[in-house]
């Protein structure tokens, strides 16, 4: 787990970012992020009558709201699930949402100026989670023809669901499989 000092190492630099009232739940999140877990997109908006702090990490996407006194409340959607992001803007705010497939979160009077750099900063960490994911199938599948019947099959299994939840695209999906097929 960071500690505070990184976490704040890192926020400072951000080249947009917006913490407008989020102090607290900035203090929070070394009890949040996981080792290794780095973040890259920051800013602050409005959601359920309160004031959230939406960090983009190198894993997910992290919404939360500390309470005045106690209490939080997190929500968070992995890199893998999210299937878009979109975004609306007005004349100084916008919006902000995210979609899983089956559902959105929505964060709004988020400040304008950090609407588009955060909505790009996912896309890219969303890709990049995705390119790496492939490199482990691919490698997997590259690896000696030791594997016994069942264990390509599985990795078979394993690039079918990340072509059906959309990791990865068909031509990949082909690719991968090519390769297990090649080394049954």
């Amino acid at each position: 787990m960071p500690t505070m000092h990184e976490i704040w190492w890192q926020i400072e630099r951000l080249p947009h970012r917006y913490i407008f009232y989020t102090r607290k739940e900035i203090r929070y999140l070394p009890q949040v992020l996981g080792e290794g877990e780095r973040i890259m997109a920051l800013t602050s908006g409005y959601m359920e009558n309160h004031t959230w702090l939406c960090v983009c990490t190198n894993r997910r996407v992290l919404f939360l709201d500390r309470g005045m006194f106690y209490g939080l409340r997190q929500v968070q959607m992995n890199l893998d699930r999210i299937q878009s992001i979109d975004s609306s803007q007005g004349i100084f705010f916008g919006t902000i949402r995210l979609w899983d497939g089956a559902s959105s979160i929505a964060i709004g009077l988020v400040l304008k100026s950090t609407i588009a750099p955060f909505v790009r900063t996912v896309q890219e960490a969303m890709d990049h989670y995705k390119r790496s994911m492939m490199q482990s199938v691919v490698s997997a599948a590259q690896q000696p023809a030791q594997h016994t019947g069942s264990d390509w099959l599985t990795e078979l299994e394993r690039l079918a669901a990340l072509r059906e939840n959309g990791t990865i695209s068909l031509q990949e999906f082909a690719e991968g499989k090519a390769r297990l097929l090649g080394k049954k």
